[in-house]
């Protein structure tokens, strides 16, 4: 039996512009009778919200079954190891990402100062 063996290559860079630009829509649909994209006011909230908003929309999907090894949301035992590395050190890992995880924990809009919050938020559940 002869197998194959395929290796994908990621291409492109990892920088959140990079990022940002390849996940734009490549084109928008207008259906006739309906109102022209942009003609209606739209609601729109300011910001990503606070850490608690920020780990249920990016880091939860994650953070919340322990998704290639990160560590689980309130787990103690999880985090422990990482908590005596520091905050400083926590922080820099998420905004960089680290393994697994993409930059910003793949909250695009983020400040550092949100991924500083979102991770004490987090670290702090854990003790």
């Amino acid at each position: 039996m002869l197998s194959t063996l395929v290796i994908a290559k990621l291409s492109g860079s990892l920088s959140v512009e990079a990022i940002t630009e390849r996940l734009k829509p490549m084109a928008e649909v207008n259906i006739i009778g309906a109102p022209a994209p942009g003609s209606q006011p739209v609601a729109v909230t300011a910001g990503v919200g606070g850490p608690k908003d920020i780990y249920e929309n990016n880091c939860k999907m994650c953070h919340q079954t322990g998704v290639a090894g990160a560590p689980k949301f309130g787990d103690s035992k999880d985090w422990a190891p990482r908590i005596s590395q520091g905050l400083d050190t926590l922080v820099q890992a998420a905004w960089t990402g680290i393994r697994a995880m993409p930059p910003k924990g793949n909250c695009l809009k983020c400040t550092q100062e949100d991924i500083k919050a979102t991770v004490g938020y987090m670290v702090d559940a854990a003790k």
